[in-house]
């Protein structure tokens, strides 16, 4: 069941992955950093997959797609951005939704990282059983 469909998620995970890491020479980890895997200086995108929710129809479903973008002393974030916004938005099927952007403390120190999160929605169509 589902088939077509998942083939497309796992294609666009695939390439989302690839795009990031190949785009931004960064590291890419999904979800969470675990403390071992942390790099000493905070450069790095999180990709997290959200919830899903019906989409315009009822045959279609929307997922949010948050890419975060750990920077620490970059003086390139707006231009940054905009190229992250681009390159993800390249996806087929993947659109670029809205973006927030603030400072974060680093785990055991008086440090701040900048954060620049952005959600992307994608639309996949499912077998809706009748």
């Amino acid at each position: 069941m589902n088939e077509k469909a998942k083939k497309m998620i796992e294609q666009q995970n695939e390439r989302l992955y690839n795009t990031l890491k190949d785009t931004f020479n960064l590291p890419v980890y999904q979800d969470s950093v675990a403390d071992d895997e942390r790099p000493n200086k905070l450069n790095l995108f999180l990709l997290i997959f959200g919830d899903w929710s019906p989409g315009e129809s009822e045959q279609y479903l929307t997922q949010d797609i948050i890419v975060t973008y750990l920077s620490e002393d970059s003086e390139t974030l707006e231009t940054d951005a905009l190229d992250i916004i681009s390159s993800i938005s390249s996806i087929n099927l993947i659109n670029f939704h809205d973006s927030n952007r603030d400072r974060v403390q680093k785990k055991d120190t008086e440090e701040y990282v900048d954060r620049l999160t952005f959600i992307f929605k994608r639309g996949i169509k499912y077998e809706c059983p009748i």
